[in-house]
């Protein structure tokens, strides 16, 4: 299982996953306006994120070029189990409910869920 990851290098890491390799100054520019982080903050975030092994790094020339050593999803699916677990005590009827009376959801979102629905054997 990945290890967890902070809100903040969540942001870090949500740009190197659009990238199959990237550079500490592409990440920092590619970063949402308005974090407020200097280049080093970010610098920091890549070396912890390599230090917990979901990223790995090459030095190629002057840069170091990091790439993505855990999945997207592999780190969504950690997250979700934690949250799942931590606020929902396990209960996965009760999160579904709880996100599902507050979603405003689309007609197609509607109809994915029902599929889901009846492909678990609930009715609708």
């Amino acid at each position: 299982m990945p290890p967890k990851i902070s809100a903040a290098e969540w942001e870090v890491m949500n740009v190197v996953w659009a990238q199959p390799a990237i550079t500490a100054v592409e990440v920092f520019h590619a970063l949402p306006a308005g974090h407020g982080w200097k280049q080093k903050t970010v610098n920091t975030f890549l070396v912890r994120l390599v230090d917990k092994g979901v990223l790995t790094v090459r030095k190629e020339g002057k840069a170091h070029t990091y790439r993505a050593r855990v999945s997207r999803e592999a780190c969504v699916e950690r997250e979700g189990r934690s949250f799942l677990d931590r606020v929902f005590r396990g209960a996965t009827g009760s999160l579904v409910l709880h996100f599902f009376q507050r979603a405003d959801l689309t007609d197609e979102e509607l109809r994915e869920l029902k599929q889901l629905l009846k492909s678990k054997g609930g009715r609708s």
